[in-house]
């Protein structure tokens, strides 16, 4: 078995919580999301459409129910009226929809994919996102893994992505409001998780900017240019093997190594994660806001904390003494136990 494989088993169970009831509501999971123009547009309304129709296609015997303004049972036919509604949707109508496998918006979901447009009052000062939700498992093995690229080189390509990223996140319910103490812990731990709850945050702040690396870079080609363009970035990684480059139809993504991994604290952070970010951490966001809102349930990420996170990979760095009081299986519904 592959070390990384091996190494993210080991870890993987201590990354997912329960209530009392057995409710999962915190998951490790794969991730791909996603920033581009126009969503306002028909013809981008129908890309975005075509990506649900094709994870409806490949997951939809997993997929349990679809969220637009509450969560409801998914059938064949209410997914067709809600494409069909979306297509002929307005320039100034905004939509957010997700198909997800978990049955309630209280649950953390295994698979997933949602969307949210930019209005065309917004102009270019806004961006669209998609983001789809796979399990950790299933980039294991080399099948997975290859379906996975598949998967962020299909998106990127179809809504023609300006940039975006991939990689491991603790992915948690659409009601996460509760549980962003935990992410935030998750995150002091282990410096490969993307936090990734709420990308619709993000949309009007990476508009001449990206959020930063993780296991895939997504680079549209704008962002490209200011590296120097295609020759120069491929240049700046010639000699590793643990660097890959591939083309989509506007730009280019980099992957840091085979497999994510967790970059647990005690380890240091991937080496070829810090490669990948200092070639392209000229495009990050220079001043960004806060990645959590105020929870009143612990300790989340405030402004100080979220530039932190940012910076993660521009040089090694520990945390001492992480607060998370142990990983388990059982989270209380209300008030989630740190120790201070």
């Amino acid at each position: 078995m592959n070390d990384k494989i091996k190494n993210l088993e080991n870890r993987a169970e201590d990354l997912s919580f329960r209530l009392s009831d057995g409710t999962p509501v915190v998951k490790l999971g794969v991730i791909a999301t996603l920033y581009f123009k126009g969503g306002y547009t028909t013809d981008v309304k129908i890309a975005v459409m075509d990506c649900f129709r094709a994870f409806y296609q490949e997951f939809g015997t997993h997929l349990k129910g679809q969220i637009k303004d509450k969560h409801t049972k998914l059938t064949s036919q209410n997914f067709e009226k809600t494409v069909e509604k979306i297509i002929r949707s307005g320039p100034h109508d905004q939509y957010e929809w997700q198909l997800t496998s978990a049955a309630s918006m209280y649950q953390a979901e295994d698979y997933g994919i949602s969307a949210m447009n930019s209005r065309e009052l917004h102009g270019d000062h806004a961006r669209s996102y998609i983001k789809i939700v796979l399990p950790w498992q299933f980039i294991t093995t080399e099948l997975g893994s290859s379906r996975y690229n598949h998967w962020i080189d299909f998106l990127s390509s179809k809504i023609n992505a300006e940039h975006g990223y991939g990689g491991l996140s603790t992915i948690l319910p659409y009601d996460f409001d509760s549980y962003l103490p935990i992410e935030f812990e998750l995150a002091r731990r282990y410096l490969g998780l993307e936090i990734d709850s709420m990308p619709h945050s993000l949309t009007i702040h990476l508009i001449d900017s990206i959020k930063g690396v993780n296991w895939q870079t997504v680079l549209g080609d704008h962002f490209v240019q200011q590296l120097g363009g295609e020759d120069a970035l491929r240049q700046s990684f010639k000699g590793r093997d643990d660097v890959y480059i591939e083309r989509y139809s506007r730009g280019l993504i980099i992957r840091a190594g085979d497999y994510p991994q967790l970059g647990a604290i005690e380890d240091g952070a991937p080496p070829s994660y810090l490669v990948v970010n200092e070639i392209v951490k000229s495009l990050r966001i220079p001043t960004p806001s806060q990645l959590h809102t105020y929870s009143p349930h612990g300790n989340c990420f405030e402004k100080e904390s979220s530039a932190q996170w940012y910076a993660r990979f521009d040089r090694e760095y520990t945390i001492a003494n992480p607060t998370c009081v142990e990983s388990g299986k059982l989270c209380p519904q209300e008030g989630i136990q740190f120790e201070e």
